[in-house]
């Protein structure tokens, strides 16, 4: 059978091997699948999209379903706005906002999909707000919320205030500096990268290793009180970047 354009082998069960033919038809049965709870979690080639929200629920992704976990009661609530694998997630300040991206899919007759990003309510588990249909290509790998007036949008404006290439290598955190609204971390694969907004122009200072050995990964960033940048990396090191500076 196919599944969104994709080939997934079935295996027939033993017992009907003998008198299963592929031209007999039969009706579709009355009743419907409804998705009661989600294994598994994706973490092999995502990063920082496990959060905890106020209502007490964890909230992460696997497939294309987002999922809202309350371990005390032992329930799920589920996200199904999404069309294809969920890659990225982020919740905004407000800890009730959140935002996530997925790749490039294909509906049912094999069309394709484009990759987007879907902002969404996590108490009613409304979209608010469905962004960048026909700007992406392949998938959306990282998202973030600003906290000042430049990350804020309208339900029914949404501009394009910078574009620019990132990097050739895997990115996988993206995240707004708390203190500066003009500045943005990015960090992945043997790489950390500073960018400083000016107008629709994103200017890249790369992070340098002069008296450390550049870990195969950068994993995680979150910022200090004073503003310094923290980043964890693959090797099990945690570095600080003084504000300003790009060196460690």
């Amino acid at each position: 059978m196919f599944l969104r354009g994709r080939p997934v082998t079935m295996h027939i069960p033993d017992d009907q091997k003998e008198s299963f033919s592929l031209d007999h038809k039969v009706a579709l049965p009355d009743r419907k699948l409804k998705l009661q709870w989600v294994y598994g979690y994706r973490g092999r080639d995502c990063r920082s999209n496990l959060y905890l929200l106020p209502t007490g629920e964890i909230v992460y992704f696997n497939a294309s379903v987002v999922v809202l976990y309350n371990t005390d009661e032992q329930q799920q609530r589920h996200y199904l706005g999404h069309n294809d694998d969920v890659k990225c997630l982020s919740v905004h300040p407000d800890m009730v906002t959140i935002a996530t991206g997925q790749v490039a899919g294909n509906t049912k007759d094999g069309r394709s999909l484009a990759p987007h990003v879907r902002v969404w309510d996590s108490v009613s588990l409304n979209t608010l707000h469905v962004l960048g249909m026909g700007v992406f290509d392949r998938a959306v790998t990282c998202v973030a919320f600003s906290k000042s007036n430049l990350g804020e949008w309208r339900r029914f404006l949404v501009l394009e205030l910078a574009e620019r290439e990132c990097s050739n290598d895997s990115v996988l955190g993206a995240l707004f500096h708390p203190m500066d609204a003009n500045l943005i971390v990015t960090c992945g694969k043997s790489h950390i990268n500073f960018w400083t907004m000016e107008g629709s122009t994103l200017t890249k200072r790369q992070g340098l290793f002069e008296k450390h050995d550049k870990p195969k990964y950068i994993l995680c960033v979150a910022f200090a009180e004073n503003g310094d940048t923290i980043t964890g990396d693959s090797s099990g090191n945690i570095y600080i970047w003084a504000k300003g500076i790009y060196t460690v």
